[in-house]
């Protein structure tokens, strides 16, 4: 089983499956577009094929980024949510390490994942990403 979280944008404010199995947390970006929070726990083994998957699912994605413990570094904190204001913050430096930025953040309630994304155009390494839900 495989830990992902991402955060989407649909275009268009499209409505979601009453099927769709994943838990989410959704908005609606100034033009207009859904931007989803999704997150948990799949049997699909990388993050194109979570992407493949969410496409059938979902329709037409402007853009996403994906982190997937099949692929990098996520932990996703115990999470009792409620409907919330979803905020992402971007962690990017020659010192920028996982375990460190988790621990930095690990007391602070909002906190819901800490996880690797994207290599880093400014130091070449790993972007450590935090999704927060207040």
């Amino acid at each position: 089983m495989n830990t992902f979280a991402w955060n989407i944008t649909l275009k268009w404010n499209k409505a979601i499956p009453s099927d769709f199995e994943f838990d989410y947390i959704e908005s609606l970006s100034k033009t207009g577009n859904k931007i989803l929070y999704i997150f948990g726990e799949t049997e699909i083994n990388s993050s194109q094929e979570l992407v493949d998957f969410l496409k059938d699912k979902l329709g037409e994605l402007l853009n996403w980024d994906i982190s997937i413990s099949s692929e990098d570094k996520i932990e996703i904190l115990p999470y009792d949510y409620e409907e919330g204001i979803y905020e992402l913050v971007s962690f990017e430096g020659e010192e920028v390490d996982f375990n460190e930025i988790k621990q930095r953040f690990e007391e602070h309630e909002a906190i819901f994942s800490v996880r690797e994304a994207e290599v880093s155009k400014r130091f070449w390494n790993r972007v450590i990403k935090v999704d927060f839900i207040y």
